[in-house]
């Protein structure tokens, strides 16, 4: 199976959410989105997230993540909305990041992100997203 490959971009908070965003154009259509949450840490935390689309972000949801434990959440946006950008938040932390050059892809596509609240290298949160689109 041929794999695709996006662009990523990434910023280190939500104040990056301000300016125009201009919409996507493909012919492929977001399928799921889906986040890999990891909590190493020595106690339960609660993850936000949101999905922006060209037609605006949609609801914030929450999941808790008890400790030492990965749980993969999967959300199924409209399929006739172009995702602009995942936004996350865990205690302190918020981040977000852009979703590139998915307007090329001429059939359907999902999205994984990986949103940890300690990162192994450096055992800080991180939100990232998985260079992979195949579903």
């Amino acid at each position: 199976m041929q794999r695709r490959h996006v662009l990523l971009g990434a910023t280190a908070t939500l104040s990056g959410l301000t300016g125009c965003i201009s919409p996507f154009t493909s012919d492929g259509s977001l399928r799921d989105v889906n986040v890999e949450l990891r909590n190493a840490d020595d106690r339960a935390r609660t993850f936000h997230l949101a999905l922006e689309t060209e037609a605006g972000v949609l609801d914030w949801e929450s999941y808790r993540v008890d400790v030492g434990t990965d749980d993969e959440v999967t959300m199924t946006p409209d399929r006739d909305v172009s995702p602009v950008a995942l936004h996350g938040v865990v205690e302190n932390f918020a981040a977000s990041v852009d979703i590139l050059g998915v307007d090329d892809l001429d059939e359907d596509y999902c999205l994984q992100f990986h949103f940890w609240y300690a990162h192994p290298s450096d055992e800080s949160p991180q939100l990232a997203q998985v260079a992979d689109t195949e579903c």
